[in-house]
């Protein structure tokens, strides 16, 4: 900086000559006063004269208070006694007598030797004072005098006088510090510095030169080497000095602009203006004026708040929350403040600090939540069940440590309180510890919903009955096989999360699997972690049922991010890790799986009832490599661990299929053909053709000659019409294998075409391998494998693509995936492209979208 402040006052030297008027204008920080010192020892050291004085904000209304602060050192013998009032400070008005007589002193100065006026900070000059600053600039050049005015760059002076001054004047302009100019002042200080520390430094100033300064100096007694791991310290350092800077700058500022800055401060970017008005207490034009002044001096956000004492700032936050709520701001904007003040002040707070918590559990903020609840206890009128019960919500949904405490001590508080009872449920089921799920929550049909829920997990949790009145517990009775599909799906209901993600389930059990994503798009996307991780591994659930294996592992990549903060929803993990294997079984990649099952096969996992699928999809890993014995142990363990609950119906987990196939295998063709049957008959008292299907092809393949196939041929008619494709091309595959051996080549080429097809648009290498391999073997010389298609498209794509199908708007698509509206469009043309389609009313077909 002093290379460049050097730079700076020899240019201004030169032009500062006997005759002359010089502005010096800058922001604060840029160095003006130095440059005024500099300024005036060149002057002296070429032994001139030198008067100075000093603008203030607190003098502004003193008539002649620069001219007084000017020639204050001056021998009272040569004051001209015209000029005596405006030294002595008597002098009220301006008048001509009284600026020429000042004049004239100036003059009698300037006689003796060469005279330099300086004033800094001019813009805060007195009127008086700045009328003879004017008086002297019209005359200056007929007198060996130099006259040097620093301003506030901004600043604004509406005194006629000083626009006459500028009119007169010539100006320069001080910068701040380029990035090469920082990090050469950064270096020449601490050594050679690392780009990106000399950067920080950069940025965490701005490049003024007062802050750089500043900045350097404390690094520099900090002992910081200039290294890119301390940047965090030019980050920690930086901000300290700016607020000190700030604060220094605030300081000389007349009240108004104080109290301004302090209430922007408090209030943050985009303030009410009728909060601000009141807050301020200044007329529209006063904090027109002050708010201007407040973004010229650059002071804002804490480091303004840090500098007022603790009672002082504590008011200003009650006097902000108390504006607030009577202007009709939100519950949070309202509690934030609280946060700051002292309990007890204020009837409504404990009441305004509830609802504030209550949202912000809704919307995930645990953090947040817990902080506004803990200070809600020590109000007086708040509700103290109420209070505990969110309180430790919070807890649970944060993963924060304490929460089933809590809960406890809320229902104990009242145990009436159903929510509470709910709440706990729900922290002793992420403890592991779901033996007191029943007891707490008690005959309530409500709370009987929530139990069904805890029975899809816990085996500990499962009713002895309930009740068809909410989605929660229709779905218990499909797990348990007691009712149709039609049935169940004219109960589903959206009123609210539960009731959404269980009637989502219901519509995917039932095949309404576009009706399923709906609804999955529709919940709410700011709850906590775990929620959020099993809205997408039921939406990849819905995916790998459609067959679309690229959009399920998407969003199984998204649930696993949700997944890894919060650890303790053992049912949603092993539901995650059981799609993910499955998937990874349809791409070929068996060793992927193995590592997936494995890693999923925990004690903890074993005691929920999604450790079922991992136990099937480790029976079909098995199968898929030979081992029929160990797969036929997979399944049946699945079929035992799913009877303890106890929940028979296949559309969820269809574990007899693979026994059956695997009792073939064995050569025991009679049990296999009875699991297989009883299959097919639970999956008829439902109703939905996905389950009937695979059920129909399981029967097929393990009974020999004519029933076999025609089993296969209702396996795909049943199977057409449902959105299950997958399914039906590994049905197509079977019944073309089956028309082969029966030597009925043209039929066998046609099922297994579409099964190549099929299965390529999916995404299961492995399936159109085995496909495209039977097709070979019917010598029908077939077509090249497909490489374009659905298969082509990125996970991204593939999600943008199936909300497009859906008929989601681009915006509507932005707002789900989180992403901005232009991606949204650009993604669909490359869309478009890979899929050949000409726009969206083809999408659906191209990605079997109903």
């Amino acid at each position: 900086m002093e290379n460049r402040l050097k730079a700076w006052c020899a240019g201004i030297g030169d032009q500062v000559v006997p005759g002359t008027t010089t502005v010096v204008e800058g922001a604060p920080g840029t160095g003006k006063t130095a440059a005024l010192d500099d300024v005036t020892a060149r002057w002296e050291a070429n032994g001139g004269q030198v008067v100075r004085a000093r603008g203030s904000a607190l003098e502004g209304a003193l008539p002649f208070g620069v001219v007084a602060q000017l020639f204050d050192l001056i021998d009272p013998d040569l004051v001209p006694a015209e000029a005596m009032g405006a030294l002595q400070l008597t002098a009220t008005t301006a008048d001509f007598p009284v600026l020429h007589g000042v004049y004239r002193l100036a003059a009698g100065l300037a006689a003796r030797g060469d005279l330099l006026v300086v004033v800094d900070d001019a813009h805060w000059a007195d009127s008086a004072s700045l009328r003879w600053l004017a008086y002297l600039t019209l005359r200056v050049g007929r007198q060996p005098i130099a006259v040097v005015l620093a301003v506030g760059l901004g600043e604004r002076c509406d005194d006629p006088s000083y626009g006459e001054i500028v009119v007169a004047c010539r100006r320069v302009t001080l910068d701040v510090l380029t990035l090469n100019e920082t990090d050469r002042l950064v270096s020449s200080a601490l050594g050679e510095a690392a780009p990106e520390f000399s950067r920080a430094c950069f940025e965490a100033t701005g490049g003024n030169p007062l802050a750089v300064t500043r900045l350097v100096q404390a690094l520099v007694e900090d002992g910081v080497t200039p290294a890119a791991d301390a940047v965090w310290r030019v980050t920690e350092r930086g901000a300290e000095v700016a607020g000190e800077i700030m604060a220094a700058r605030l300081r000389r500022r007349p009240a108004s602009v104080v109290t301004t800055a302090h209430c922007l401060a408090a209030l943050g970017p985009s303030p009410h203006p009728g909060v601000l008005a009141e807050l301020t207490r200044l007329s529209p034009a006063e904090l027109a004026e002050a708010v201007r002044t407040v973004a010229l001096l650059g002071v804002a956000g804490p480091a303004v708040l840090d500098d007022m004492s603790a009672p002082a700032r504590a008011a200003l936050h009650m006097r902000v929350a108390r504006s607030l709520r009577s202007h009709g701001a939100a519950d949070r904007a309202v509690a934030d403040h609280l946060l700051e003040t002292s309990p007890g002040l204020e009837p409504w707070a404990g009441e305004v600090l509830d609802r504030a918590a209550q949202e912000a559990v809704t919307r995930g903020d645990t953090s947040g939540a817990a902080r506004l609840l803990w200070r809600a206890l020590r109000e007086p009128v708040a509700n103290p069940a109420r209070a505990l019960r969110l309180l430790g919500i919070a807890e649970l949904v944060g993963n924060l440590p304490g929460a089933t405490a809590r809960l406890r001590e809320a229902l104990q508080s009242d145990v009436d309180d159903v929510e509470s009872a709910v709440a706990l449920s729900y922290a002793l089921h992420a403890d592991g510890t779901p033996a007191e799920i029943r007891s707490v929550l008690g005959d309530s049909p409500w709370a009987q919903a929530h139990l069904a829920v805890h029975g899809l997990a816990w085996q500990e949790a499962v009713p002895s009955s309930v009740s068809l009145d909410s989605p929660a517990g229709v779905l218990h009775r499909v797990m348990v096989g007691d009712i149709s599909a039609t049935e169940a799906v004219s109960r589903v209901s959206t009123a609210d999360v539960l009731s959404s993600l269980t009637s989502a389930m219901i519509l995917n059990l039932a095949d309404s699997l576009d009706e399923a994503l709906a609804v999955l798009d529709d919940v709410d996307r700011a709850q906590a972690p775990a929620l959020r991780a099993l809205t997408n591994v039921m939406r990849a659930n819905v995916q790998r049922r459609k067959g679309d294996l690229t959009s399920a592992h998407a969003d199984l990549a998204v649930a696993a991010d949700h997944l890894r903060q919060d650890r303790r929803w053992h049912a949603v993990s092993t539901w995650h890790a059981t799609l993910l294997a499955d998937i990874l079984l349809e791409e070929g990649r068996l060793d992927e799986a193995d590592v997936v099952i494995t890693e999923a096969t925990t004690d903890e996992a074993r005691r929920t009832w999604s450790f079922g699928g991992i136990l099937t999809v480790r029976g079909r890993l098995l199968t898929a490599r030979g081992d029929d014995h160990e797969a036929l142990e997979a399944f049946l363990a699945a079929g035992r661990h799913s009877a303890a609950w106890p929940y028979r119906n296949p559309a969820p987990l269809a574990w007899r299929s693979g026994a059956a196939v695997a009792y073939a295998a064995l050569g025991d063709g009679e049990r296999a053909r009875a699991i297989a049957q009883e299959e097919v008959a639970l999956a008829r008292v439902w109703g939905a053709p996905r389950a009937l299907g695979m059920a129909l092809r399981a029967e097929g393949r393990v009974t020999a000659g004519a029933a076999g196939r025609t089993l296969l041929e209702e396996a795909v008619r049943v199977l057409r019409d449902s959105p299950a494709r997958l399914e039906l091309a590994r049905a197509l595959v079977d019944l073309g294998v089956v028309a082969r051996r029966q030597d009925d080549k043209a039929f066998a080429r046609a099922c297994l075409r579409d099964a190549v097809d099929l299965a390529q648009k999916c995404g299961s290498s492995a399936m159109a391998a085995r496909a495209y391999s039977e097709l070979v073997a019917t010598s029908a010389g077939p077509r090249r494998m497909r490489q374009t298609g659905p298969t082509a498209l990125t996970p991204v794509e593939h999600q943008v693509a199936e909300l497009a199908a859906r008929g989601r708007s681009d915006d509507e698509i932005a707002s789900t995936l989180l992403m901005p509206a232009d991606d949204v469009e650009g993604a669909l043309s490359g869309i478009y492209r890979k899929l050949g389609v000409g726009g969206r009313l083809q999408l659906a077909d191209a990605l079997f979208v109903d």
